[in-house]
């Protein structure tokens, strides 16, 4: 029997097809298209108000070029730089699931025999944020518990408030009545806020009230 050494393994050569970077920058181009035929139909608007198909369009070129970039890195380089591609099943399964939840309750779906309600950013946000960040073992429930609130947060700031993209913000019958009440503008402006105190009283009453009485 023929034992083969840890050193040859290691430089055993890596086909092309198996590269992590050409695996990698091939998925994310393929998700870039995906995103773009996904948005064909939503207005990209002008600068002075941007519309709901601007921010996809634009995160579908950023990620083509990203992608075309890991991929020709992966082409590219040498055998001894390149890594073996490996599935690992419950991260990626993780990761697809919680893109899956926010896709279909952000704004509600209806698939024929089964329909979702809409539960806005500020429902589907932070159970998103939670979910996929259970793909890592690094991060413990208080950590996912504040970056859900922290995250969610900062999208409704940067992508409601700043840059003026159409999403629910929160469920159809609980959105309606208070838009009407205070307007779109205050009622997101009121969410980040809220979410933004949340977040910090959490990390300090997780994080930084038990330093202070170790102390």
């Amino acid at each position: 029997m023929t034992v083969q050494s840890t050193e040859g393994r290691r430089t055993a050569a890596v086909p092309l097809y198996a590269r992590i970077d050409v695996i990698g920058g091939a998925a994310i181009i393929l998700l870039a298209i995906a995103i773009w035929l996904g948005a064909t139909e939503l207005d990209a608007g002008a600068l002075s108000r941007i519309g709901s198909g601007a921010l996809p369009k634009g995160l579908a070129v950023i990620l083509f070029v990203a992608g075309l970039a890991i991929l020709l890195k992966g082409l590219l380089q040498s055998n001894e730089a390149a890594e073996r591609f490996y599935v690992a099943v419950r991260p990626t399964a993780i990761v697809v699931a919680s893109i899956v939840l926010f896709g279909v309750f952000i704004r509600g779906a209806d698939f024929g025999f089964l329909s979702t309600p809409q539960l806005g950013l500020m429902v589907v946000g932070p159970i998103t944020v939670f979910v996929a960040g259970n793909a890592t073992p690094e991060m413990n429930v208080r950590q996912l518990i504040v970056l859900s609130f922290g995250l969610t947060a900062a999208m409704l700031l940067v992508f409601m408030d700043l840059l003026s993209v159409t999403i629910p913000v929160l469920p159809r019958f609980i959105q309606d009545p208070l838009t009407l009440s205070m307007g779109i503008d205050t009622l997101v402006r009121v969410g980040y806020a809220a979410y933004g105190v949340l977040a910090a009283v959490l990390y300090v009453i997780f994080f930084g009230w038990p330093e202070l009485r170790r102390d």
